[in-house]
């Protein structure tokens, strides 16, 4: 007399598989979770991925290392500001209010990502990829905003001065308050950091008594 095996498929629990961009927004937000808290240096593949609850080598479909996963996150960064930042980048409005808008678009996007920037400019000194890195994101801003204060002197609303060392000494600014505001716990006021922030581009780029 036969009988019938019960098919496994029936009873055991199986792991649903995951869509790529699924899978990759777990592992940059496990990513951003753990530069929360510790340094690049003490991230491994296997930590990361036991927090997205998938498996090791699942890591390696999307990045080939974690230089690599740091660049995206990086380049993810420069996409997300660039987005926030275009009424001021692009001569949209008011200058004051655009840059005001600008710098709260900003501001939101390092709220929930300053410990990329942390990360980042931390290991840079030690690190010649990272450093590379760094210096490329760094370096597009100052080219944007160097552009946008050479265009406003054009016309008139903006002293002469060096742009490109105005945008670089504003950038540099910019990520040593981000880093310190929201690169580890606990995060500060985004909107006290806005306001910090607009008094001092303000006043850095059209003066303390704006014609405007």
């Amino acid at each position: 007399m036969s009988t019938i095996e019960p098919e496994a498929s029936a009873s055991a629990p199986r792991q649903r598989r995951r869509q790529p961009e699924e899978a990759r927004r777990l592992i940059t937000g496990a990513a951003v979770t753990f530069l929360f808290e510790r340094p690049f240096r003490e991230l491994t593949v296997a930590e990361l991925m036991r927090s997205t609850g998938l498996s090791r080598p699942a890591f390696y479909q999307y990045y080939r290392d974690l230089h690599e996963l740091m660049e995206s996150l990086l380049g993810g960064l420069v996409d997300s500001i660039g987005a926030v930042g275009n009424p001021w980048l692009s001569g949209e409005g008011e200058p004051l209010e655009a840059l005001r808008e600008s710098l709260r678009g900003v501001v939101n996007v390092l709220a929930e990502n300053g410990p990329i920037l942390r990360a980042v400019s931390e290991a840079a000194p030690h690190d010649e990829r990272l450093e590379r890195a760094w210096s490329a994101f760094m370096g597009h801003w100052d080219t944007e905003v160097s552009e946008r204060i050479r265009i406003q002197q054009a016309s008139g609303l903006v002293a002469p001065f060096d742009a490109w060392s105005m945008a670089n000494a504003l950038n540099a600014l910019n990520a040593t308050v981000f880093v310190e505001a929201f690169g580890r716990p606990p995060r500060r006021d985004p909107a006290a950091v806005l306001e910090t922030l607009h008094r001092i581009w303000v006043g850095s780029i059209y003066g303390p008594r704006p014609s405007i």
